[in-house]
């Protein structure tokens, strides 16, 4: 049975709560429809890598929590039919869509699919839906930011030697990684990848085989023929059918529910956050199905919230409540601070050697090129199942933004919305570009663009709630003791150069490392 848990302010929050005055804490009752469920513990909104941290370690230290989370779970199955493919994508692929989201917008029917394109001005995010959150459309990749750019983008009381000598191995301890094995790199399927090595190379890089969530003794059956291939046919984005991707369900969230104290609600989707007036939050929800259809309206009351929707979600819905008057000292600063991570996503053409119609992934090598002479830039091998002959890869690439979007409240229709201005990614287009020049004068090759991408997307939103502006470095939302930002919004815009997941996670541990002991214990 959950034991009880009663909330109290730790010394730091119980300060800044009586300079405050509490303030914010004032939104009246006066809600219609059913009395709201109420309950005596934290409340978590999304199970990405935010909120399953979240809900790991307060589980760990005795304190109950439920978590919302908008999709549906996406068990493995011995059946083998859990996720769709890309190669032949069908609803279980976008979040209430008539078009796939990843790839060539391909028509399929509204469901509650695993990924969502969010339209923005100026750009599209891609975010994760589900059980699980991103981790069920990422590409597994662990990438760190070197120690440098790491200090340039966060505050300096976020220490680059915790990070490096805790709170990412922490992560580890729970979402293993490691680089791909020989026995799948020197197989045909592979072959793609190691021309890739071979051009970067050629073109004078030090190329690295990075960390992968990836159980690649699962990816090993599919090149012997043991199970179905899907990794190493390219497919992998949206999810792997043999349970290979390292997903936060089948990790994080089945310790802490496996724990007794954690209960993970599917399919409902949060339409509302709100101070109450006899102290902590509440969460209005629908209860909806796999069709979109709304079962029920449920509010939650909850003496402490954690937000951990993704940098768009999690922002979007604290900036709403601001403008509704729901949470209406929430700082200025709230919305402030958006960026995809410097990334670019592009290809290379007509080169000389043959790629493959399936190339085998995910993504598990890299050129990390910090002394670009535009801007350090780290630029991957994007295997892809293009089912034909097509002489060509994806070279995504991370890199610096050199300026900020905004997600802001747009009135007439009552939503938040995301605004990103292109040139404030200008830099990072042009350092990945500069790489992909070098390696086609290495090795032959032009510059494309992605099929069915474009410099409008992005998969790695970040920002909004961005730590030392609108949030202290562990999550603390300004103005709302009790009120927690624990996911890819609190981070300024990049993980420079790298993939954010580890970084996302490893600040989710450390996070609720500080809260679990200075205010809820």
């Amino acid at each position: 049975m959950p034991t009880r848990w009663l909330h109290r302010f730790g010394r730091r929050s119980f300060v800044r709560a009586g300079a405050l005055g509490l303030a914010g804490l004032h939104l009246g009752a006066c809600e219609s429809g059913p009395p709201p469920v109420d309950l005596d513990h934290p409340l978590v909104v999304g199970s990405g890598f935010g909120g399953s941290v979240a809900a790991l370690r307060l589980a760990e230290a005795g304190i109950a929590a439920t978590v919302l989370e908008r999709g549906r779970r996406w068990d493995i199955t011995s059946a083998g039919d859990t996720f769709c493919s890309m190669r032949d994508p069908d609803q279980r692929a976008g979040w209430f869509t008539r078009e796939s989201p990843i790839g060539l917008a391909l028509p399929i029917r509204r469901f509650a699919g695993v990924a969502e394109r969010y339209a923005g001005e100026g750009i599209d995010a891609i975010v994760g839906a589900g059980v699980g959150g991103g981790s069920l459309v990422y590409a597994g990749m662990w990438v760190q930011p070197p120690r440098d750019l790491f200090a340039s983008v966060f505050p300096g009381e976020v220490s680059f030697d915790a990070m490096l000598t805790t709170y990412y191995p922490r992560v580890l301890e729970r979402l293993p990684a490691r680089s791909v094995p020989d026995a799948v790199l020197m197989s045909e399927t592979y072959g793609a990848i190691r021309t890739f090595l071979a051009h970067a190379e050629a073109a004078g890089f030090v190329p690295e085989l990075n960390l992968n969530t990836t159980d690649w003794d699962l990816v090993e059956a599919e090149i012997r023929g043991d199970i179905p291939a899907e990794a190493s046919a390219g497919d992998y984005i949206y999810g792997l059918n043999s349970g290979a991707k390292g997903s936060l369900d089948r990790t994080y969230l089945a310790a802490a529910e496996a724990t007794g104290l954690v209960d993970v609600r599917p399919l409902h989707q949060v339409t509302g956050i709100a101070a109450d007036d006899a102290g902590g939050y509440r969460v209005r929800t629908e209860r909806i199905d796999e069709r979109g259809e709304v079962l029920e309206a449920i509010t939650f009351r909850a003496p402490a919230l954690f937000l951990a929707a993704g940098s768009v979600h999690s922002t979007r819905l604290l900036v709403e409540a601001r403008a509704r008057g729901d949470l209406p000292d929430l700082s200025a600063d709230v919305g402030e601070g958006w960026g995809h991570n410097g990334q670019h996503l592009h290809a290379r053409n007509e080169l000389s050697e043959d790629t493959g119609p399936f190339q085998g992934g995910p993504p598990c090598a890299v050129i990390r090129d910090f002394d670009n002479p535009v801007a350090p830039v780290t630029v991957e091998m994007g295997a892809a199942a293009f089912g034909y002959e097509c002489n060509c890869m994806i070279c995504p690439s991370s890199s610096l933004n050199d300026g900020f979007g905004q997600i802001v409240y747009d009135a007439e229709a009552d939503r938040g919305v995301l605004r990103w201005d292109p040139s404030n990614g200008a830099t990072g287009v042009a350092a990945g570009e500069d790489v992909t020049r070098r390696l086609n004068e290495a090795s032959g090759g032009v510059h494309g663009v992605l099929p069915g991408q474009s410099r409008r997307s992005t998969f790695h939103p970040l920002g909004g709630v961005v730590m030392g502006r609108a949030a202290d470095t562990f999550g603390r939302v300004n103005g709302y003791p009790g009120l927690y930002c624990v996911d890819g919004a609190l981070i300024p815009g990049s993980t420079p150069t790298a993939n954010p997941a580890w970084t996302i996670a490893a600040l989710a541990e450390r996070a609720l490392e500080a809260i679990v002991a200075e205010d809820l214990t």
